[in-house]
């Protein structure tokens, strides 16, 4: 039988193919896995396997101090001992963490679990006091706990406890920066964490021979502040008095250089809320505890009082109050700048006065006046204040609002900072042109309302606020954060005058409290009505405030004091805090008295709404260090003079025929304690309660004390009635 062998040769070589062409491509595939492990994808397989014997440990690096203007820590970093573990180490996670319970006062289940996790690395406890870091080390030294390591660590610190807390921030445990200064410079002051890379085995021991690399952390930048601690400390301690004396929930104080802008002191206090837990650990401290005496303003007598603690946050960046009568200055400057008014224009004061068939008044009941609107501020009239701005006009004073810095957040930036709340045209009414230049229907920040009157107090000129000047490198190299531009916002004519028209408020009106003779001051009151959370307002709880510069003639200070929640008026609250105060930024920065400047051509002065000038209210009992409040006419005549301090009240009365330069004075001084009854007569005007749109103004508390001359005194002074005073 024939055999084929061809067609046994065709299938062989069939065979040979197919076998060659699945091989190839086996082959194929192999080759294009491998290109795809070790070309395409490499890293991610090099990092998995990395990961099964590379161990990368990470050290926060030292975080940047922040600093006052002249270097004063205000917050810094300390090394501190932190505990951790290598469980993979640990021979016997219950034992050892017994042991560790005992040191540390930690659970031993927790101990006991962070012991046994799958991990070469875990946190027992981080920045440990030094006595515990000591019995710990102890612990590891013996041998006791084998695979428990310990390790330095930074740890913020605050040098001056409490002081500024809110403005500085807080960071956490594990370095993040969480609010404030810290959390918005934050990438100035981490600096840049170290880190340690070496090969380990399974059992957690170093490979000989294998990587290990370190790198150094590298500590943060330091950040100056405009701040000076000490004007920081007075402003608390003050604003602390003010808070417990005029029994309200919390206060805000702010000093500002007036010609850079540079905020000196930025004080925000709070009372604590006994049904919240507390936020902050620690009071600012006080000299004494204080209580104050029984009977202020007709609210009963007087119970002990926590003290205040600082605010939760920063306050005056953050959150935003009907202003009140403060408004008045940019009200009656954009009057003037549009030529709407001239500053010896005078008024008929109706009282009542109507609005779009709303009814306004002011804060103590007068018959029809003829007033100069150097008066209308003075004494702080709501109704000639409404009149000036219908003579303008709405969309001019909406205007002048933003142009004053009112409406937008500041370039300081604060985190979480507000831009304050001016109604827009599609949200006015019929009354806005009578609630909203009387500071009512609008909000503003502090800050905001500072930087209003610093631009009078700058001939009209408008400077940014400033909260951090610069910072410093590790290698001590300084750089100075750029100055932001100004802008022009009234004449300096007009700048002037306004503040020819402030002095007469605290010489002759509703701010004699915030007298500082022989420095002449130039501010105003204000009293705003406390809004309530369902919507209205409250006719007995104010946010009363008082703002203002000095010395008028050459401002170098511009300062500002809110106290929110208290039943009593910005005369009689703030004015007396702002006084004392200024008074501590004058002494330390070395201002002197300038002479007091000529009347002001074609601006009349403000004159007593009484015959004889009278103080607008006493200094509450308890605000400490309140300098002499004189009080006399315009003309230099005869003058009384009221002055208080935390341990005694006097009063002294110009006896009859006698002139300022003169002797022959009668002084009274009377102890106070605080279970006494001040030794003075107090009355207090109060807002029309008949009036439709809530007006109560800076009615004030006023010391009875002998008239000049022999004059009658009222008890009530006659002081505006709206929100503000």
């Amino acid at each position: 039988m024939k055999r084929d062998v061809s067609g046994h040769r065709t299938r062989s070589i069939w065979r040979f193919c197919a076998s060659l062409a699945l091989m190839s491509a086996g082959l194929g595939a192999i080759v294009a896995r491998l290109l795809f492990v070790q070309g395409i994808n490499a890293a991610t397989y090099q990092a998995d396997a990395r990961s099964e014997y590379v161990h990368e440990f990470s050290f926060l690096a030292e975080r940047g101090a922040i600093l006052d203007r002249n270097g004063n820590e205000l917050a810094m970093s300390v090394p501190m001992t932190t505990v951790f573990g290598d469980p993979y180490q640990v021979t016997n996670p219950g034992q050892e963490a017994r042991a560790l319970s005992v040191a540390l006062g930690l659970p031993e289940p927790t101990l006991q679990a962070d012991l046994s996790e799958p991990s070469g690395f875990v946190y027992l406890a981080r920045t440990v006091p030094d006595a515990t870091a000591a019995k710990v080390e102890k612990l590891v030294n013996d041998g006791v706990v084998p695979g428990v390591y310990t390790m330095q660590e930074p740890k913020r610190f605050d040098p001056s406890g409490q002081l500024a807390a809110p403005l500085v921030g807080m960071v956490g445990t594990d370095g993040t920066a969480l609010s404030g200064l810290e959390y918005q410079y934050n990438r100035l002051l981490e600096g840049r964490p170290g880190k340690l890379v070496e090969d380990m085995d399974p059992a957690g021991g170093q490979i000989p021979g294998g990587l290990q690399e370190y790198q150094a952390p590298v500590r943060g930048d330091d950040l100056v502040l405009s701040v000076d601690e000490p004007l920081q400390y007075d402003a608390e301690q003050a604003l602390a008095r003010a808070i417990v004396a005029a029994q309200a929930n919390s206060g805000i104080a702010l000093i500002m250089n007036s010609r850079t802008g540079e905020l000196l002191a930025v004080a925000q206090l709070t009372m604590p809320n006994r049904s919240e837990p507390a936020t902050m650990s620690e009071p600012p401290a006080l000299p004494v505890w204080f209580v104050p005496p029984g009977a202020v303003s007709g609210h009963g007598a007087s119970v002990a009082r926590d003290q205040p603690v600082e605010a939760p946050s920063a306050s005056a960046f953050t959150t935003v109050y009907e202003p009140g009568s403060v408004e008045k200055l940019v009200t009656v400057s954009a009057a003037l700048a549009t030529k709407a008014v001239q500053p010896n224009d005078y008024f008929s004061v109706p009282d009542p006065y109507y609005v779009a068939g709303t009814r306004f008044s002011d804060a103590w009941v007068h018959p029809t006046l003829y007033w100069s609107i150097p008066n209308i501020i003075a004494h702080s009239s709501d109704i000639g204040t409404i009149e000036i701005a219908q003579r303008m006009g709405m969309p001019e004073l909406v205007k002048y609002i933003h142009a004053f810095g009112i409406g937008q957040r500041t370039d300081i930036g604060f985190p979480g900072e507000s831009a304050g709340i001016v109604p827009g045209r599609s949200q006015w009414s019929g009354t806005s042109i009578a609630t909203v230049p009387i500071g009512q229907g609008i909000a503003v920040t502090a800050v905001q309302m500072l930087a209003a009157y610093n631009t009078i107090a700058n001939g009209g000129v408008y400077v940014a606020p400033r909260l951090a000047d610069g910072y410093v490198e590790a290698n001590g190299t300084e750089h100075l954060f750029p100055v932001q531009p100004s802008h022009k916002v009234v004449s300096t004519t007009v700048a002037k005058e306004m503040t020819s028209m402030l002095e007469g408020v605290v010489r002759v009106g509703t701010g004699m409290a915030a007298n500082l003779e022989p420095y002449t001051v130039a501010g105003k009151t204000g009293t705003a009505l406390l809004t309530l959370p369902g919507g209205g307002y409250s006719n007995d709880d104010f946010v009363s405030s008082f703002v203002g510069f000095v010395p008028a003639e050459n401002p170098a200070i511009t300062a500002m004091v809110v106290v929110d929640g208290t039943h009593q008026y910005g005369a009689v609250a703030s004015a007396p805090v702002f006084a004392t105060i200024v008074r501590d930024a004058l002494q330390e920065l070395g201002i002197p008295p300038h002479k007091p400047a000529p009347p002001l051509p074609g601006v009349p002065l403000a004159t007593p709404y009484y015959d004889e000038g009278e103080a607008a209210g006493p200094v509450l009992p308890g605000l400490s260090g309140t300098p002499h409040v004189q009080v006399g006419s315009p003309s230099g005549g005869a003058a009384s003079t009221t002055s208080t301090t935390t341990i005694v009240t006097t009063t002294t009365t110009t006896l009859a025929g006698a002139t300022p330069a003169s002797a022959g004075t009668a002084t009274t001084t009377t102890p106070i304690t605080p279970t006494s009854t001040p030794p003075v007569t107090q009355a207090t005007t109060t807002p029309d309660s008949q009036a439709t749109t809530t007006t109560s103004e800076d009615a004030v508390v006023t010391t009875v004390v002998e008239p000049a001359r022999g004059q009658p005194v009222p008890t009530t002074l006659p002081v505006s009635a709206s929100t503000g005073q």
